[in-house]
């Protein structure tokens, strides 16, 4: 029977979170979680008996996440290191706090197993704006999702690129999805290079999407992705990562579409196995109806 950690970025809508974490809930998994630290109406206490099956583990190392920071790059590091320190497993999935399974855990356990090997990433083709992510020095890596500080990032990689500067010149960056599934040698290998991670990214923007893939692409792991050809478009579909994320009706880049009870039947024929994103906020009926759907 293969195990399996789920690793959950969450910072808001906490009954959401709880929801996720029960359907979550197997014998054949542990559910890791990082809290947002400017998460103020967050009670570690309400979730203490809410898992029957499963572990569920808060992270203590917990950053405040910024939209587009390396906080994120951290939070994740964080969350793969507690996994890996805890036990291994045949696989190791990121969500976010906002997703949901469209599928059983026995059909999500059954389709690793006939898998079993293989890396989920999905990548993307780089954009010619990506670039500036990652070969320019940012002066504020916390301030992207931040008017003023995104405006001074933005002078100042303009006038690194009127001089000819630049950063990280020997590295072959690679562009992909932040959410991931991978195998445990792929995750211990990842917290190996927890230093070099920092120190090549720690000035650079948006590296949520950038770091796993540069890693994975410049070693023997991207031998084992389950989709080899990068996506060209955030806007396709694909089963690279098995998860459902609707980018044709998102209100902009930055955000994918919020599922309604409208989508139920999208969502529930798909062959996939987790989508993005929920908001209760939004639309709490189909998130119950999910919820119903995909318990055994």
């Amino acid at each position: 029977m293969g195990r399996h950690a789920y690793l959950i970025l969450a910072h808001k809508n906490f009954n959401q979170l709880k929801t996720l974490i029960s359907l979550l809930d197997d014998p054949r998994n542990d559910i890791f979680v990082h809290v947002d630290l400017k998460a103020s109406d967050f009670k570690e206490e309400e979730f203490k008996f809410l898992c029957k099956n499963s572990r569920l583990i808060f992270v203590e190392e917990r950053y405040k996440v910024n939209w587009g920071g390396v906080s994120i790059m951290r939070a994740e590091l964080s969350l793969l290191k507690k996994a890996t320190q805890t036990g291994r497993y045949d696989y190791y999935h990121l969500l976010s706090g906002m997703d949901l399974p469209i599928k059983s855990q026995s059909e999500i356990h059954s389709f690793f197993d006939e898998n079993a090997g293989k890396e989920f990433i999905k990548f993307w083709e780089f954009k010619k704006s990506t670039y500036s992510r990652f070969r320019y020095f940012t002066i504020f890596p916390e301030g992207e999702g931040k008017f003023k500080t995104r405006i001074i990032n933005h002078i100042f990689k303009g006038l690194q690129m009127a001089v000819g500067f630049r950063i990280n010149r020997k590295i072959d960056f690679k562009f992909a999805s932040q959410w991931f599934s991978i195998t445990d040698s792929l995750a211990r290998y990842v917290v190996a290079r927890r230093d070099w991670l920092e120190k090549v990214f720690k000035h650079t923007s948006t590296c949520d999407e950038i770091f796993l893939p540069t890693l994975v692409y410049d070693s023997d792991f991207k031998n084992n992705l389950y989709v080899s050809e990068p996506v060209k478009s955030q806007k396709e579909v694909n089963r690279a990562d098995m998860r459902l994320i609707d980018w044709t009706r998102g209100e902009s880049i930055r955000h994918p579409w919020v599922f309604t009870k409208g989508d139920y039947k999208f969502l529930t024929d798909s062959d996939l196995l987790w989508a993005r994103k929920f908001d209760e906020n939004v639309d709490s009926e189909i998130i119950g109806m999910i919820a119903e759907k995909v318990k055994e």
